[in-house]
C-alpha cells in the first residue's frame, strides 16, 4: 500500500471520528409546569376578547376575573427536572364545577416560546 493511500485512510478515519453523528437526536424544547400554567393565564388575558363568552375576562376591565387559574398536566415523556414537551390544560373560574373550564393543548418551543391550541370548553 502506498504512502498516499495510508494517509488519506487516516485522514478519513479521523475525520469520520470527530465529525458529529446525523443521527443524534435533539432533545425536545421542554418547560415546567409552573411555566406552562403562567404562559396560558398570559395568553388567555392577551386574548380577552376571544375568551369573554366564557366568563373568565371581566368585559369592564378586560382582565382575568378574580382568582382565575389555570391546571397544566404534562403529557408524554417526563423530561429531566420534571419538564414536559406537551401540556394539557384547563383554564377555569375560581368557583367551577366538575370537569367546568376551557380545555387547551400547549406545546413548548425553543426559546421559551409556546403553542396553544383551543380544544374544548365544558359547562357544568
Amino acid at each position: 500500500m502506498s504512502r498516499w493511500t495510508v494517509f488519506v485512510l487516516v485522514a478519513l478515519a479521523g475525520v469520520l471520528a470527530i465529525a458529529p453523528s446525523g443521527t443524534a437526536a435533539r432533545r425536545p424544547a421542554t418547560q415546567t409546569k409552573t411555566r406552562a400554567e403562567v404562559n396560558v393565564l398570559r395568553m388567555v388575558a392577551r386574548n380577552w376578547k376571544a375568551w369573554r363568552r366564557f366568563g373568565l375576562v371581566d368585559p369592564r376591565t378586560h382582565l382575568l376575573t378574580d382568582n382565575t387559574e389555570a391546571v397544566c398536566s404534562g403529557r408524554g415523556k417526563v423530561r429531566p427536572h420534571n419538564r414536559f414537551a406537551r401540556f394539557v390544560c384547563v383554564v377555569r373560574p375560581h368557583v367551577h364545577h366538575g370537569r367546568e373550564g376551557l380545555w387547551l393543548s400547549y406545546r413548548a418551543q425553543p426559546k421559551g416560546r409556546f403553542k396553544v391550541r383551543f380544544l374544548a370548553y365544558h359547562r357544568r
